[in-house]
């Protein structure tokens, strides 16, 4: 048996690898010759904290930051500098993505493909996503990968990470790897993606050894995937997240119903993620969530594209220029085979989990956006859908573009003054240029001129025009 079980290890990472190495086609890149100073001439600049518009502004970057923001005509380009021309344009933080997964396959789930961070990396960059929460990779994967983008080393956004996931023993996600997964990977990936508690003592132990590899939250899965599955006991959950308190590490919850967030939050969550999907909240528990004064991401485009599916996909213009057209066209080609039940079960609570989205957000819950990118999202391209459906859900333009910049941006340097997620003097130019106004219209995010990470704008290359 354990010769079988090291002959399976050895063709999973032979697998791993020929998936890591795929030639996928290259959206993103570095420029050549990078400039010593950009400048962005006559733009209008976004104040995401007042929500208002700046006209004629000069920005001048240098040495990755904001260095002065003047008005039109009163900054002159360093020798050797870029101009990019900013009229008829908005210059706004790029954008943070609160729920992100990164060794996430690119395709829908039927066609099982498999995961591809190059690509999905390429694909935050390309739509302007410079910042993710990645809400639970492969241990130590996850945090190697962190740093060589931390340094360079490697393309990609600005990313944080969770890591493994403290979950019960059978629960969310380790019951649906055991489910869809052939017993020798998820033998592979469950250790590495989940820790199954039973006791408030190994909920200690688990968030001890996350605090030690490194994570910047620990995520603590406290709903119920699939609805018959174990759900972590109230005890264990606060010995966890307790533990992880004495480390300086905070925890965010992955909840369904209103007591599970309740649950969470009495336990000392930092964050609920996913929000209440599950039911229409009452006033009662609309207030009480709101007495916590804990920030959620509702993701809601992850329950609108799952109930969605074996519905006729049209990818938008965005989704045409990042997604292989396999992918795409594949989202129309559902086979017989798979089940879609569970999916299309989603579809009776999905006004509710708008109404209780809005109602919580006028209690003053803080909204984050997130888009939980997994298989039949498209990195990147779903949290523009994510913002859009925040606008239908209630908020304004210029509220859902701070959910997706500023209020993360605070969330996770845990200040009120990050110096990302905006744009002024001194902040990290990791920036985004749109045409036209975004405040006037939220789709306008989507209609991209320029990326800039730390300072260098980005060569981007369409697969469609869109």
């Amino acid at each position: 048996m354990e010769s079988c079980r090291r002959s399976m290890t050895a063709i999973l990472l032979a697998l791993l690898v020929l998936s890591a190495c795929r030639s996928a086609r290259e959206i993103v890149r570095l420029p050549d010759d990078p400039p010593s100073a950009v400048l962005v001439a006559d733009v209008s600049v976004l104040d995401v904290e007042s929500g208002s518009l700046s006209s004629h502004r000069d920005v001048l970057i240098r040495d990755g930051r904001i260095a002065s923001i003047e008005s039109a005509g009163d900054i002159e380009l360093p020798e050797g500098g870029h101009t990019i021309d900013g009229r008829g344009a908005t210059l706004l933080p790029g954008l943070i993505d609160i729920h992100g997964h990164i060794s996430s396959p690119t395709g829908p789930p039927w066609t099982r493909s498999l995961p591809d961070d190059d690509a999905n990396l390429q694909a935050f960059l390309y739509a302007g996503v410079t910042t993710v929460l990645d809400m639970g990779s492969m241990a130590p994967d996850a945090y190697e990968r962190r740093e060589r983008l931390r340094t360079g080393e490697q393309l990609g956004p600005t990313t944080f990470e969770a890591g493994p996931i403290v979950t019960a023993v059978g629960g969310h996600p380790a019951a649906i790897f055991r489910a869809s997964l052939p017993w020798f990977l998820s033998w592979y990936v469950v250790p590495r993606m989940t820790r199954e508690i039973a006791t408030p003592e190994q909920g200690e132990a688990a968030a001890a050894e996350i605090a030690a590899m490194g994570a910047d939250v620990m995520k603590v899965a406290v709903d119920r995937i699939p609805p018959d599955a174990p759900r972590i006991t109230n005890e264990s959950l606060a010995a966890a997240v307790a533990e992880a308190r004495t480390h300086d590490l905070r925890a965010v919850a992955h909840i369904g119903t209103a007591q599970d967030a309740i649950d969470a939050a009495e336990a000392g969550v930092a964050a609920w993620v996913h929000g209440v999907y599950k039911e229409p909240l009452s006033d009662e528990q609309v207030a009480k969530l709101a007495s916590f004064g804990i920030p959620m991401a509702p993701t809601l485009i992850l329950f609108e594209t799952f109930a969605a599916f074996g519905d006729p996909f049209e990818p938008t213009d965005l989704e045409r220029q990042i997604a292989a057209p396999a992918d795409l066209a594949a989202m129309n080609e559902v086979p017989g085979s798979f089940d879609l039940t569970r999916m299309r079960s989603l579809r009776g609570g999905l006004a509710s989990s708008r109404e209780n989205v809005r109602r919580l957000h006028e209690a003053g819950v803080t909204l984050l956006a997130g888009s939980d990118t997994q298989a039949g999202l498209i990195a990147g391209a779903s949290l523009h859908r994510e913002i859009g459906l925040l606008v239908e859900a209630g908020l304004t333009p210029a509220e859902a573009i701070r959910s997706a910049t500023l209020h993360p941006a605070r969330f996770l340097a845990r200040t009120e003054s990050p110096d990302f997620g905006v744009v002024k003097e001194g902040a990290r130019a990791d920036l985004l240029l749109v045409e036209g106004d975004p405040l006037a219209d939220v789709a306008n995010l989507a209609r991209i001129r320029a990326v800039l990470k730390a300072g260098v704008p980005l060569e981007r290359m369409a697969r469609s025009p869109g």
